[in-house]
């Protein structure tokens, strides 16, 4: 989708390749925080609601 948008604003197919490189490596930059964003508010929420259960683990000598 992204390269028929940049082809029809006429941009040269070495600035696409440019681009696209540039793009996959802000893409997982974007999942990862999308990731933990979710799972961070499914902690809080979790824990708002006190549905998280921490088990008391006792050391052994």
């Amino acid at each position: 989708m992204l390269v028929i948008i940049l082809e029809s604003v006429g941009v040269p197919s070495a600035g696409i390749a440019l681009i696209l490189g540039v793009d996959r490596i802000l893409d997982m930059i974007r999942t990862t925080v999308n990731v933990t964003g979710d799972s961070s508010v499914a902690v809080f929420i979790a824990s708002s609601e006190n549905q998280i259960n921490i088990p008391d683990r006792k050391l052994h000598d």
